[in-house]
């Protein structure tokens, strides 16, 4: 067995492990599964990439993003380590050579989304790979409690049984106390045993900002604080919108989300890791296994719909360890929706039947069919068509997904693919009555070996050169030869896929567990109170409060998250600058009042009501009259 302080310095260039990396390794190299429990930012990969550099055979590593798995294949590749990638949408032929090239070749780290767990001729093959290590990623979608439950994760425990003596090694960032109970149950550990580093990030302050302008406190914040920046927003068309406000006023951006051709994401991502562009709007697509240290600042210019969201993309500042910032903004109104959406967001069984037939009728699944179909899904046509909301669609659709009627893919990138379902003779035939057809068609039974048997990959880009043609064109005559039946033409696509796993059938027949539903419901009613208690709780320090929600506990506050340092300016402890913050509150809640009067009523020192009434100015929680009173927002 190799020297994992060697294989540290080979590979990654690095002479010691971060804090716990090393503990970690060494309960994985001794047989014994291991629940890995690291923030953002703390070098999980490397807790199951070393170890299984220093076993022999395959470690399978099991994750649910493909954009997470590609990014971790590149970078082993580039590190001289044979690593290979299997998900939705390759051709059968191309997973067949991976998958043997696994069992007979010298590939090391062999990355499966859990859906193909499932498939009968990953089982037949993974029953003939030599096995070192099963590698979990993003462990908490395994517990029907954690945020991004995902049931396919519960196959896990299935190939578990033919892998007796092959340890596991889970590793998440996010999870609560009763989630970390759950995936250790729910992947069979032999016994309890959890390595976690503190949530606590010490150079990373926590700041929330109520302001009506976004906009401008986001150009605030990026004029006052230099250097790389991430700005986080729900909706796609507001990442360009943003990015175009931020290059208007000097301070070079672009924007991403997974609706982006691959090569733009790829080339937006790259220019902004080398600091070509210093600010990337996106949505929380971007950021997943990019390991760019110096940023600066995160900005949430929207509410996360849960805490360990929320903590994990602020956790990608600051991963240098240097001082970094992480703002939150928003405005009364995100607290009323918030609430509303406490109350009203979550569908009901009726409405989840519903969208189930609506989404059958949408994309002509017949009663009794459907099974293994797959199909492009767009969220926002679909919500259009049915004129309904798409966060309580999208909901919805979660919830039959969790019930394992269906399963939904982030966007996926698939070639274009090509078959010949016509006869030799017939395609001669062809050929020789249509003489414009006949330099593609040559083309294609030249270059693509298997063509009749089979799907190949075929790329329209590379033909149009040869061709002397555009790739237009090229795409043209290949659509021509899928209309006249000589080839069957899969043209490329860049879309979520929707994967209907059993057979439609009749909604007042749909058999939704009720009970599960309820706790579902109980349980993102108290994540959604969470994420409003942390942004409109003025008096505890930021960390503390996140920590608490993970189940830890910490002797003393940050010192340097928003509430921290407004406390610090005011000379008073903790605990009497909350008072004073609360009665000035309560006072300005009633009516505007002016300093003196403030300073009067509560009987304070002008210094401790100036720290306090800055402070809730500062945090957009009081503002000012036409005739200089301050009063509550």
């Amino acid at each position: 067995m190799q020297n994992i302080h060697q294989i540290l310095k080979q590979y990654w260039g690095f002479d010691k492990f971060r804090p716990l990396q090393e503990e970690i390794i060494q309960s994985v190299l001794s047989g014994k599964d291991t629940l890995a429990l690291l923030p953002t930012g703390g070098g999980k990969s490397i807790c199951f990439q070393v170890p299984a550099l220093a076993m022999e055979g395959v470690c399978l590593v099991i994750s649910p993003l493909i954009a997470l798995m590609k990014d971790q294949v590149y970078n082993l590749n580039q590190k001289g380590v044979k690593a290979t990638a299997i998900y939705s949408g390759l051709p059968n032929r191309v997973i067949d050579t991976l998958l043997d090239n696994a069992v007979y070749g010298k590939i090391k780290f062999l990355y499966i989304s859990p859906e193909r767990l499932s498939s009968d001729d990953f089982r037949v093959r993974m029953e003939k790979m030599k096995i070192s290590l099963l590698a979990v990623d993003e462990a908490h979608c395994i517990s029907q409690w954690g945020y991004d439950f995902r049931p396919p994760y519960l196959k896990i425990a299935d190939i578990r049984e033919h892998l007796k003596n092959i340890p596991v090694i889970a590793l998440t960032a996010t999870a609560t106390l009763e989630v970390v109970t759950d995936i250790q149950e729910k992947l069979l550990f032999k016994q309890k045993n959890v390595l976690q580093k503190s949530f606590v990030r010490k150079n990373l302050s926590y700041v929330i900002r109520q302001t009506p302008n976004r906009e401008q406190t986001m150009l605030d914040i990026l004029s006052k604080v230099k250097g790389s920046a991430i700005v986080y927003v729900r909706n796609r068309k507001r990442t360009k919108e943003y990015s175009d406000f931020l290059n208007k006023h000097k301070v070079k951006s672009d924007f991403y989300h997974a609706g982006l051709e691959p090569n733009d994401r790829s080339r937006k991502q790259d220019d902004w890791i080398k600091n070509k562009t210093r600010v990337i709007c996106c949505t929380n697509a971007f950021g997943m296994g990019i390991d760019k240290r110096d940023v600066r600042v995160v900005i949430h210019m929207d509410l996360a719909e849960s805490i360990e969201a929320y903590f994990q993309e602020a956790g990608r500042a600051g991963r240098d360890e240097k001082k970094a910032y992480a703002v939150q903004l928003f405005e009364k109104s995100d607290v009323i929706e918030l609430d509303k959406k406490i109350k009203e967001g979550f569908p009901d069984i009726a409405f989840i039947k519903e969208i189930y037939e609506s989404l059958c009728s949408y994309l002509r699944i017949a009663f009794n069919d459907g099974m293994n179909r797959s199909c492009d899904f767009d969220l926002g046509n679909f919500s259009d068509t049915i004129k309904q909301n798409p966060v309580k669609v999208m909901s919805a659709l979660k919830f039959l997904e969790q019930q394992e009627l269906l399963y939904i893919t982030e966007s996926v990138y698939q070639l274009s693919q090509i078959k010949c379902i016509c006869s030799k003779e017939t395609l001669t035939r062809f050929q020789e009555q249509n003489k414009k057809l006949e330099p593609v068609i040559k083309f294609i039974l030249r270059t693509s070996e298997g063509v009749f048997e089979d799907f190949v990959v075929v790329d329209e880009q590379a033909i149009a050169p040869r061709l002397k043609i555009s790739v237009e064109e090229v795409i043209s005559q290949l659509a021509a030869l899928h209309k006249f039946k000589i080839f069957n033409y899969r043209q490329r696509k860049n879309k979520p896929q929707l994967f209907f796993l059993q057979n439609r059938v009749k909604k007042e027949d749909l058999r939704l567990d009720r009970d599960f539903i309820i706790k579902r419901k109980q349980d993102f009613e108290k994540r959604l109170k969470s994420v409003r208690n942390y942004i409109t709780e003025n008096n505890i320090c930021r960390t503390r409060l996140l920590v608490k929600y993970f189940g830890e506990t910490i002797a003393e506050d940050c010192g340097i998250c928003d509430v921290c340092v407004a406390q610090k300016k005011s000379g008073l402890s903790a605990e009497e600058f909350s008072k004073i913050v609360a009665a000035v509150e309560n006072e300005l809640k009633e009516s505007p009042l002016s300093t003196t009067q403030l300073i009067e009523k509560l009987k304070l020192k002008t210094e401790y009501a100036n720290t306090a009434i800055d402070y809730l100015l500062d945090k957009g929680k009081a503002g000012t009259t036409e005739d200089g009173k301050i009063k509550w927002q």
